[in-house]
C-alpha cells in the first residue's frame, strides 16, 4: 500500500500550507482555516482514492475545489481539478474527467503553474488512451517521459508501453524493456508497476501455461496490495485466455469476480465489457443465462442505469440476505 500512497501523491496532488512571520505588528495565526481546510480535504481525498473509495474521494476533491475557488487559490483549483479528473478516469467516466482536465489546463496556463505540466500531460495521455486516441496519447507523453521524477517517468513508460501494445507496434517490446529496466532500478515500493509489467509479459507470451503462470503472479501482487482495478483487469485478461482455450467454466468464474469489483466501483464501461465477455462464454457453452446477460448488455448500451444496483445480484452465486 505504501507505493500506492506515494504514487498518487504525484498523480493526486495535495497542497502543503506554509506561512511566514510578519516583520512587525500583531502576531498572525500561523495557519488560516481558509487554507488548511481545503488542503486537508485534498489529503482526505487522496486517502479515499488509495483505498478505492472513489465516491468519497470525489466528494472531498469537489469540496476542496469549491473552497479553493472561494479564496481564488489558483494552485489549489488546478490540483483539485487534476485530482477529480484522475478519480473520474478510475471509474471510466471519461467525459467528466475530460471536462476537469480542460479546466485544469486553462488554470495552469493562465497562472503559469509550470510545476503541474508533467501531471497534466500524463493525465491527458491516460484520457486519450481510454478513448483509443493513441497518437494523441503518445504526443502528450513527451514531457513526462523526460521527467526527473521517477514515479512520473514510470507512469509515463506504463502509458507508452500500453499504447505500443494497443497498436501492436513493432517497438512494443523495446518500450516494455525500458519500463522494466526503470522499475527494476527502483524496485522498492513499485510493486504495482511490476504487476503491470508481468501482465504485458503475459500478453506477449504465446504459451498457454506461461500466460497462466504470469497472470497468477500478477494477480497475487495486486491482491496483496488490495488494488481493485488492477485485480479486475488481471482477472479479465486471464478470462480471455481461458476463453481461447475453451475453459468456459474458469472464464465465467474470473469474469464474475471482476464484474463484482467493477460494479462495486461504479464502473459502467468496464462492467459492460465484462458482460460482453460473459456473453461470449454463455453463447459458446450454451448456458441458459445467455438471455439474462444479453438483457443487461442492452440496458447498459442504452444508458438505462435505473436498475444499476441490481445488476450484479442477477449473477451473484453467493446467498442473498
Amino acid at each position: 500500500m505504501k507505493f500506492h500512497h506515494y504514487t498518487f501523491r504525484v498523480m493526486l496532488i495535495s497542497l502543503t500550507v506554509t506561512t511566514g512571520a510578519c516583520s512587525s505588528g500583531p502576531e498572525e495565526k500561523t495557519q488560516l482555516d481558509s487554507l488548511t481546510s481545503p488542503a486537508k480535504l485534498l489529503d482526505q481525498g487522496i486517502h479515499h482514492y488509495n483505498n478505492n473509495n472513489y465516491a468519497k474521494s470525489i466528494h472531498d476533491f469537489d469540496k476542496a475545489l469549491l473552497q479553493y475557488r472561494s479564496i481564488d487559490n489558483q494552485s489549489g483549483i488546478a490540483k483539485s481539478s487534476l485530482n477529480l479528473a484522475k478519480t473520474y478516469m478510475a471509474i471510466n467516466n471519461n467525459q467528466t474527467a475530460g471536462a476537469y482536465l480542460v479546466r485544469a489546463n486553462e488554470v495552469i496556463q493562465q497562472a503559469s503553474l509550470v510545476e503541474l505540466n508533467e501531471h497534466l500531460h500524463l493525465l491527458q495521455s491516460s484520457l486519450a488512451i481510454n478513448n483509443a486516441r493513441y497518437e494523441q496519447a503518445s504526443d502528450k507523453l513527451e514531457l513526462a517521459l523526460a521527467s526527473k521524477n521517477t514515479p512520473i517517468q514510470l507512469a509515463a513508460l506504463k502509458n507508452r508501453t500500453s499504447i505500443a501494445f494497443h497498436k501492436n507496434d513493432a517497438d512494443k517490446q523495446q518500450w516494455l524493456e525500458k519500463y522494466r529496466t526503470l522499475q527494476q532500478k527502483h524496485s522498492e515500493n513499485t510493486a504495482s508497476h511490476l504487476a503491470r509489467i508481468i501482465r504485458f509479459d503475459a500478453e506477449s507470451s504465446h504459451d498457454d501455461k506461461e500466460k497462466t503462470k504470469l497472470l497468477a503472479r500478477s494477480l497475487s501482487i495486486s491482491q496483496k496490495q488490495a488494488a481493485r482495478t488492477a485485480i479486475a483487469a488481471t482477472l479479465s485478461q486471464w478470462a480471455s485466455v481461458d476463453i481461447e482455450q475453451k475453459r468456459y467454466r474458469e472464464a465465467e468464474d474470473k469474469i464474475l469476480r471482476a464484474l463484482f469489483i467493477r460494479h462495486q466501483l461504479g464502473d459502467v464501461r468496464n462492467s459492460l465489457k465484462l458482460l460482453q465477455k460473459l456473453q461470449t462464454v454463455y453463447d459458446r457453452s450454451a448456458d441458459q443465462k445467455l438471455s439474462l446477460v444479453e438483457n443487461w448488455i442492452k440496458k447498459l448500451q442504452a444508458q438505462e442505469l435505473s436498475g444499476w444496483d441490481a445488476l450484479f445480484s442477477a449473477f451473484d452465486r453467493y446467498p442473498q440476505l
